[in-house]
């Protein structure tokens, strides 16, 4: 169970160096097929925190492509996980386990937003019997190495809308968008062996979806998307935990182009979903040993019409042993 002072920085052995606690949001502007992340990662007992913002407006298949990018490494890190200021512009605020407020300021001006973020749901935990009931039984556990310690420790994940501002590169956009954001603490080695996706469907608060699975890589570069790690639906504020999960997708160069999923909740209710992308980046986080590769894409489900993001996260060591004919 979620509790208020989870949005603080955690107990901890003051001697261990990876311990870690982060923040991430992401945002869209679908009109403009604009789409764009949040990052913090802090380190509290080296002092330190690594942010990235990243944005991109449309397809983008290469990094060099994506519209704007300012990872930091190394700066000063906050005494508070609930309120704090980075010197890369950054501001965050937790002025509940619902209400966010990001803001930035680039140094150079390309880029500020001012973001609410208002959550439709009490923050959802995967590590809560109550909440994550046993999922079907060719389902990965959290000793999966391709998890990683981002789902094996602390973490939470939230639903909710986001209002405010953003102004990229002169253009000024108004932002009105469902999406999510999550907290994550413990300790972690960053080891590049990580091969995870995650997606996020959002059809205003009538009902969204988050979902995270295992990947697999063939030879031949064709993804496949192995088994359901966590997630759940939200319907009017309502949060049911999935039992199953069967994602399929259209992917170039790692991007996703199209997808079908089809997820059963814990009532035996089944939800079908297909997605198509309208912007991808090939860029994520600031860590260099992982390869991010995001599309938003534009989903129907039933009648309704929604937007997400549709990630997929990997170690550069799991690639080069697949891709390279060393790990099957």
């Amino acid at each position: 169970m979620i509790h208020p002072s989870d949005l603080e920085f955690h107990p901890r052995d003051p001697t261990d160096r990876s311990w870690t606690e982060t923040t991430y949001l992401a945002f869209n502007v679908p009109e403009a097929a604009l789409h764009g992340t949040c990052y913090v990662l802090c380190r509290p007992n080296l002092g330190i925190a690594m942010s990235s913002v990243v944005i991109a407006r449309g397809v983008r298949r290469r990094p060099y492509e994506v519209d704007f990018c300012d990872p930091q490494i190394h700066l000063p890190g906050p005494t508070s996980n609930a309120k704090f200021s980075l010197e890369n512009g950054l501001s965050v605020e937790a002025r509940s386990l619902t209400e966010w407020r990001f803001s930035y300021q680039h140094k150079l001006d390309h880029c500020n937003f001012d973001l609410a973020f208002h959550g439709l749901h009490h923050p959802y935990d995967p590590a809560d019997p109550a909440m994550k009931p046993s999922v079907s039984s060719n389902s990965s556990s959290v000793s999966d190495p391709r998890i990683g310690d981002a789902w094996s420790n602390g973490h939470f994940d939230l639903k909710g809308r986001i209002n405010g501002t953003l102004t990229l590169r002169g253009l000024r956009y108004e932002v009105d968008c469902y999406e999510g954001m999550d907290r994550s603490w413990g300790p972690r080695n960053e080891t590049p062996n990580r091969a995870t996706a995650y997606i996020s469907v959002n059809c205003g608060e009538v009902l969204s979806m988050w979902l995270t699975m295992t990947l697999d890589v063939t030879l031949d570069g064709t993804v496949r998307y192995d088994s359901l790690n966590s997630g759940f639906i939200v319907e009017n504020g309502t949060v049911t935990p999935l039992i199953e999960a069967s994602v399929t997708a259209t992917t170039v160069e790692m991007l996703a182009i199209s997808d079908h999923i089809v997820v059963t909740d814990e009532r035996g209710m089944r939800h079908e979903f297909f997605g198509a992308a309208i912007g991808t980046r090939p860029m994520g986080s600031v860590n260099p040993s992982i390869a991010a590769f995001v599309s938003l894409m534009r989903y129907r489900y039933g009648n309704l019409t929604g937007y997400g993001g549709h990630g997929k996260l990997f170690g550069l060591s799991f690639l080069a042993q697949r891709l390279n004919g060393e790990e099957q």
